[in-house]
């Protein structure tokens, strides 16, 4: 892992302790490699107070959420 990747993975997780709460989060994979970019794009926007509905990518970002039409809750 570079040090780039490194960095983004330390910001992932900043943000994902100002969003504890947030029960879709349980389905963000904070050790994917993937999205990296995004995943800060859409924690930052949670941590700022946009609802996840006016966040783009918010549900592309959980990488562990179950295929359409399977049962989560």
């Amino acid at each position: 892992m570079n040090h780039e990747t490194i960095a983004k993975h330390m910001k992932i997780s900043e943000l994902l302790i100002d969003n504890i709460g947030i029960p879709e989060l349980r389905f963000f994979d904070i050790a994917s490699e993937t999205m990296l970019d995004e995943k800060i794009k859409v924690l930052t926007a949670l941590r700022e107070g946009k609802s996840i509905e006016d966040i783009p990518n918010f549900y592309d970002v959980l990488e562990l959420m179950p295929g359409k039409n399977k049962h989560w809750d």
